[in-house]
């Protein structure tokens, strides 16, 4: 230690060449840290997608998913496989346990989708690699004077190509608008009238629309690419291939049909409302960002594309409107971050001149938080940790410059007592050596503070563990300013005489608290009621505290997923979603409605026409109503919407509500599966389940969340009588396939972009169930029967969704919880279900999902990693100390300050959840600190000036009254406007910061009068069992 104190006041110069080096090293590295607002807070997830248009749920379930699961099952590293089947849409996710590389799962699942073989020529597909907080730009592309199908066209032809270009974009999806197909509508009886089949129509247009070539004909010196061209180029030459030829004359497709443009079934509209714009039918894009990627930089690039599409490639009139960009979040949670950053650093400066009573002393002292933070860029830079509101929000400048407080005021004090004295180098080292070791262990104190959060799992570690590596680094490069820098800058600074300023109500407070010492010392017993109600009440508070998993995190938007009555038609559902708008629009503080009926075109969610999702932009809270909150508004719209019928709805947030998809498989926090293979038992345990949890306290958006059942039309197939005509079931299901639903039989190329051809029967005869029993199959020998006479055809209800989990059919009832803590409403439910609920255990099993399983994790992980870091903080005790006794004296003030800040939990109305916990470690980390400063200076009194124990406890609590009061009030007010602060992005920081700042203001009374006291009592007790000596350290 004496080495280091050696060269930072001798070789002043090179330190201060040394830090400015570091500085622009650290400017930098921050330059290139990939900023975002929340760190991607989602596990390894492959979603497996695979679409069979026209197909029911449950064929989809049980020919398309349950094979896929079949591979899966047992895959290395799988934590939960899920899936969901709805009309013409599988998608299997699987999560992987924490760590596992994205590519690797990915090549895995790859390996075994190899080996499945489904039916319908279905081919699964992998979703584009990126992560529930990887939709990074959302718009809508507008045109003066185009329509709906030429808009699509242009999106998805010139739009999204050019996006993703950019690099760092997954996939750029397409939501709403008309997907161009050409249609060839059949007239069964011209059809009957010339003996055509479907066959014949779709052999003889694969076999008219082909392009030859023909090798290389050479002549003379040059040589020619010979082509065949053949390819229908439109409608027209579509309509002249001949299908058959009666008596020499040619029937043209013209002649048994009308071809026409026509569009894809549509499985989604977009409506978009804000002041100006008001869409009920749009076109709107979705950017996802490839996993990993460095937002800031991949949205520079996305704007630069957007801003070169609008101004130069789109046609005259027709532009692109961004609506939702994570650049506008960024930047709102840095504003946050670095207000109340800044605000506490000015405090802490103001306290510094208030307390050191010199601007010179306070302005070096503060020096230490530009360039600790520098260093930990550097750091963070290396270790690829990101900056966002976790890593930045947690740093308390407070903490930073302790350790530069308590070598600052050492100085000071030397030059306080020698006035008129010309300070040497000698004469500091000695003074300035006494502190180092234990400024050196109280800051690796703090550090061992941190530990607990290396340990955490899953989404709290993604969340948590950057910041306990970007305030280690922070309070390693405070370390190194303190022992390296401000020796040798507090040495040039007060070496030569000058005036000294006394600070007198500084001085006076020092008196009163002196004769308070010594008052104390002489019966230090009074101190041990007190400590005892003090360590009752902590324990009572704890017990009292409501718990949760996390703060809610406040992205600035609202998501609403809106369920409407099953079965409805797309028209009815785009009046119901303008109908949302138009009420949601109505509030003042809302900026734009946006409606997604359905699903998008990549079917990345299983959605039917009969589910909304809703975005909900918000103005600037600075514009709102003085003291209106997001949860106020969201209350109103919830009222609004309980009046309106028909509208099921649950309240969330974009990012957050795709997170709570993936983790707990609903859109919720909180969500109760039932796992039956009955799906009637199971809807009906679910309503049951539904209602009683619609009763308790601060439950809302109770819903189940697959949708109900959908009306169908089956057409069962008579094995029977489809043999006695000599026909197979085959012959049925293409009728059903091609006829009516429209299969896609070939494809028509304009340009860059490809069409589909499809070929159906006219609407007149398949829009009612009568008309499609009359639809005739031809058999072998040439005999036409109708369909009704093999089939038989027949109205009723089907499941639209049906889910799984874990290769087992389950509901999900989801439920939101306001006001009112994770914990005490899980008791409450299960008393309640157990209660009013019946069903069958054998066959039914219940479980809760959501943030449960994410704090029952975090929890047990804490109570097994707090008390080794307490242990091993423990242990640095003893090697400052030198005494276990002393050790275990300094570690009573860690259930002292728990009562300061749990009391602090009660009173403000917060819960404890992962964000207070690390407020705690971090607390008593600190707490510790100003313990170490006093003891250690007690036992050098003691061993060095050989004072009696009395007279070393009191004028050593008094020598460090200064340093302890103002380490304490400057980590208190570093972070009190974080404990403070509202709006986007103070919502992780505040209960953190709130258990800091009143944690410690207790604490540090505890320091100055039960610590001494205490030590004392420990001390004395020794002497008498053994002959005095002085104490070693």
């Amino acid at each position: 230690m004496k080495r280091i104190i050696y060269l930072a006041i001798h070789r002043r110069g090179l330190m201060f060449v040394l830090f400015l080096f570091l500085a622009i090293v650290g400017y930098y590295s921050w330059t290139r840290l990939a900023i975002d607002a929340y760190p991607d807070i989602a596990d390894t997830t492959v979603q497996v997608v695979t679409q069979v248009p026209g197909l029911a749920a449950e064929e989809i379930e049980q020919q398309i998913s349950i094979p896929i699961e079949r591979a899966m099952n047992g895959l290395p590293g799988l934590n939960v496989m899920r899936s969901k089947n709805t009309f013409g849409l599988s998608t299997v996710v699987l999560v992987f346990d924490d760590g596992i590389e994205d590519y690797w799962a990915r090549q895995r699942v790859q390996e075994r989708l190899v080996d499945v073989e489904l039916p319908y020529n279905a081919v699964p597909g992998l979703n584009p690699l990126t992560s529930p907080t990887g939709e990074i730009f959302r718009y809508v592309v507008e045109s003066d004077r185009l329509d709906l199908r030429e808009l699509t066209d242009l999106h998805k032809w010139v739009i999204i190509p050019r996006l993703k270009q950019v690099t760092g974009v997954a996939d750029v999806s397409n939501y709403g608008g008309i997907t161009t197909q050409y249609q060839i509508e059949v007239n069964p009886y011209k059809m009957e009238q010339y003996d055509i089949t479907l066959g014949d129509i779709t052999e003889k247009i694969e076999k008219n629309n082909v392009n030859a070539g023909g090798s290389m004909l050479s002549r003379g010196d040059l040589s020619y690419v010979i082509r065949g061209i053949g390819l229908v180029k439109d409608l027209e030459d579509l309509g002249h291939i001949v299908i058959k030829t009666v008596n020499g004359v040619p029937v043209y497709l013209n002649d048994i049909g009308k071809l026409k443009y026509g569009n894809l079934e549509r499985k989604g509209v977009l409506g978009f409302t804000d002041d100006t714009r008001d869409y009920s039918d749009g076109v709107e894009g979705i950017v996802q960002m490839l996993r990993g990627e460095n937002p800031s930089r991949v949205l520079d690039d996305v704007h630069k594309a957007v801003d070169e599409l609008n101004n130069e490639t789109l046609p005259e009139g027709t532009r692109i409107h961004p609506f939702m960009d994570r650049t506008d979040l960024v930047n709102t949670t840095l504003h946050t971050v670095s207000h109340t950053l800044f605000e506490g650093m000015v405090l802490v400066v103001l306290v510094l001149i208030l307390f050191l009573g010199s601007w010179r002393g306070a302005l070096l002292v503060a020096l230490t938080i530009p360039l600790s933070l520098l260093i930990a860029f550097i750091l963070m830079h290396v270790t690829n940790i990101p900056a966002n509101l976790l890593s930045l929000g947690a740093i308390d400048f407070g903490i930073l410059v302790d350790g530069a407080i308590v070598m600052m005021e050492t100085v000071l004090k030397k030059r306080e007592r020698h006035p008129d004295e010309v300070l040497t180098e000698d004469s500091i080292l000695r003074r300035t050596t006494e502190v180092a070791r234990p400024i050196f262990f109280s800051t690796l104190i703090i550090i061992t503070a941190y530990l607990p959060l290396f340990a955490f799992e899953h989404i709290e570690k993604k969340l948590f563990t950057p910041m306990a590596y970007t305030v280690g680094y922070a309070l390693l490069g405070a370390l190194c300013v303190a022992l390296f820098l401000i020796p040798g800058l507090a040495f040039y600074a007060y070496r030569k005489p000058g005036k000294v300023y006394h600070n007198r109500w500084l001085e006076k407070l020092s008196t009163a608290y002196h004769s308070q010492i010594v008052r104390l010392m002489e019966k230090p017993r009074r101190v041990i009621v007190p400590l005892l109600a003090i360590l009752l009440g902590a324990g009572i508070l704890s017990y009292t505290v409501g718990k949760d998993f996390l703060p809610p995190l406040d992205e600035g938007a609202i998501w609403i997923q809106v369920q409407l009555p099953p079965g409805i038609s797309i028209e009815k559902s785009k009046e119901m979603g303008a109908e949302l708008r138009k009420t949601l629009k109505e509030f003042k503080e809302v900026s734009y409605v946006m409606t997604q009926v359905g699903r998008d075109d990549e079917g990345a969610e299983a959605f039917s026409l009969s589910h909304v999702e809703c975005g909900v932009g918000l103005k600037p809270y600075s514009t709102w109503k003085f003291g209106k909150t997001k949860a106020d508004l969201i209350e109103e719209m919830a009222a609004k919407l309980e009046t309106m019928p028909g509208y099921s709805v649950g309240f969330s947030q974009p990012i957050i509500d795709m997170v709570m998809d993936q983790i707990a498989g609903a859109h919720s926090d909180l969500a109760l599966k039932i796992y039956s293979d009955d799906i009637t038992e199971s809807r009906h345990i679910a309503d049951q389940v539904a209602n009683v949890l619609k009763e308790i306290p601060g439950a809302a958006d109770v819903a189940v969340d697959q949708e109900p059942p959908l009306p169908q039309l089956q057409i069962i197939a008579d094995r029977a009588r489809i043999a006695q005509y000599g026909l197979n079931v085959s012959d049925v299901a293409d009728l059903i396939e091609l006829a009516i639903g429209g299969a896609s039989i070939s494809q028509i190329f304009v340009g860059s972009k490809s069409y589909d051809v499809i070929c159906r029967f006219d609407d007149a005869s398949r829009n009612s169930p009568e008309r499609i029993g009359n639809l005739l199959l031809t058999t072998g020998s040439g005999t036409k029967i109708p369909l009704s006479q093999v089939a038989e055809i027949k109205m009723t209800t089907g499941a639209s969704t049906i889910t799984r989990e874990m290769n087992k059919r389950h509901l999900t009832v989801r439920v939101n919880l306001r006001g009112v803590d994770l914990t005490a409403f899980l008791n409450k439910a299960n008393a309640l279900i157990d209660k009013e609920v019946k069903y069958d255990h054998d066959s039914v099993h219940l479980k809760w999902a959501g943030q449960f399983e994410n704090q029952h994790r975090a929890y047990a992980r804490l109570a097994f990693v707090v008390p080794l870091a307490l242990c091993i903080m423990l242990l640095l005790l003893i090697v400052v100390c030198g005494k276990f006794r002393q050790a275990a004296v300094l570690m009573s003030v860690v259930p002292l300050a728990l009562f300061g800040g749990m009391l602090a939990l009660n009173v403000r109305g917060m819960t404890l959840n992962v964000s207070s916990a690390v407020g705690f470690i971090a607390l008593f980390g600190v707490a510790i600190q100003n313990g170490v400063i006093m003891i250690s200076h007690i036992n050098n009194l003691r061993r060095q000036q050989g004072k009696e124990l009395f007279d070393a406890v009191v004028s050593g609590a008094r020598h460090r009254f200064r340093p302890v009061l103002m380490t304490a009030t400057v980590a208190v007010l570093g972070l009190l406007p974080a404990s403070l602060s509202t709006g986007i992005g103070s919502d992780v920081q505040r209960p953190l910061a709130t258990v800091i700042v009143y944690g410690l203001l207790f604490a540090t009374v505890v320091t100055l009068f039960i610590l001494p006291a205490l030590y004392y009592m420990v001390e004395s007790y020794h002497l008498k069992r053994k002959r005095p000596e002085p104490d070693q350290a």
